[in-house]
C-alpha cells in the first residue's frame, strides 16, 4: 500500500483520535452532564471550523422565520446544537458563538450527542427531522437540500447493529412518508461512533438509498468530509481521495 495513501488515511484517523482524546476530559473534572454536553459541541465545532470555506460560519442558536398567520409575526425553532450558515446573508442576532439566523442562510444543522443509543435514536431522528422541516418550509429555495446530521461520540458497538439501526431509521422515515419534500430536509448523515456511519443518498432519477457503513476509526472524519462535500462539492469531488481515503463501499453493511 503506497505510503502517501497511508499518510492520508492516518491524517483522517487523527481527527477521530483527537475527538476521542478529549471527549471525557471535562467529565473527569465536573459532575454536571449538561455542561459536559456543551463542551462536546464546542469541541466538534472547533474541528469543523478548521475545514469550513471562508463564506461559512458555525455556531449554536436558533432559526427564526416569518409567520404568515398574522402580520409581523414570527416563529422560532428549538435551539440547534450547531448551525452552519452562509455569511453572505444577514444575521438577525449574533453574540460570540450564538446566533439567530433566517432559514435562507442555513446550509447545515447538526445534533451532537454523547451517546446516541442511550438517548434514543428514533427520538433524536424525529427531533432532527422536524428541525429540518421547520427550516426548509421557511426557505424560498425549495429545491436545494440541507445537510441534516447527527453526531454521536459513542453509543453502539460494531457488531450486529445493522438491522437494529435499519429498523429505527425506517420507523421514523415512515412517519414522514407524506411529506413531499422529505428527502430535502431529512437526516442524511449520522456518525453513530468512530466506526459506524450512515448516509442517505439522493440519486436523482435513479431514486435514493439509505446506507450504513462500518469504517473503522473513520466515521467522525467521513462525517466532516461529507459536510465539506455538501458545502463545496466541486472541490471535494476533484480531490476525492484526499477527503475520502478509503472506499467505504467495501464496508457497506446495510442498504434499505
Amino acid at each position: 500500500m503506497p505510503a502517501t495513501f497511508m499518510a492520508t488515511k492516518a491524517f483522517h484517523i487523527s481527527t477521530s483520535n483527537e475527538l476521542l482524546a478529549i471527549k471525557d476530559r471535562v467529565r473527569n473534572l465536573i459532575s454536571h452532564w449538561g455542561e459536559d454536553g456543551r463542551y462536546k459541541e464546542a469541541v466538534l465545532k472547533s474541528i469543523i471550523q478548521r475545514f469550513l470555506p471562508g463564506r461559512y460560519a458555525i455556531a449554536s442558536g436558533f432559526v427564526t422565520k416569518q409567520s404568515f398567520d398574522n402580520n409581523f409575526g414570527h416563529e422560532s425553532s428549538r435551539q440547534i446544537d450547531l448551525i452552519v450558515y452562509d455569511t453572505n446573508y444577514p444575521v438577525l442576532f449574533r453574540e460570540s458563538d450564538f446566533v439567530i439566523v433566517t432559514p435562507d442562510s442555513v446550509r447545515a444543522i447538526i445534533e451532537v450527542k454523547a451517546n446516541l443509543r442511550n438517548q434514543g435514536l428514533e427520538k433524536v431522528l424525529r427531533k432532527s427531522n422536524l428541525a429540518g422541516k421547520f427550516i426548509f418550509d421557511g426557505r424560498e429555495d425549495n429545491e436545494a437540500p440541507i445537510f441534516n446530521g447527527i453526531f454521536s461520540f459513542a453509543g453502539y458497538s460494531r457488531r450486529n447493529v445493522g438491522n437494529q439501526l435499519e429498523t429505527n431509521i425506517s420507523n421514523v422515515i415512515a412517519e414522514f412518508a407524506n411529506e413531499a419534500d422529505f428527502n430535502n430536509f431529512k437526516v442524511n448523515h449520522i456518525s453513530f461512533n468512530k466506526d459506524l456511519f450512515y448516509k442517505f443518498w439522493l440519486n436523482g432519477n435513479e431514486g435514493s438509498s439509505n446506507c450504513i457503513y462500518k469504517i473503522e476509526d473513520l466515521s467522525f472524519s467521513y462525517f466532516i468530509s461529507n459536510l465539506m462535500d455538501f458545502l463545496s462539492g466541486k472541490s471535494v469531488l476533484h480531490n476525492h481521495d484526499l477527503w475520502f481515503p478509503v472506499n467505504k463501499e467495501f464496508d457497506l453493511t446495510n442498504v434499505f
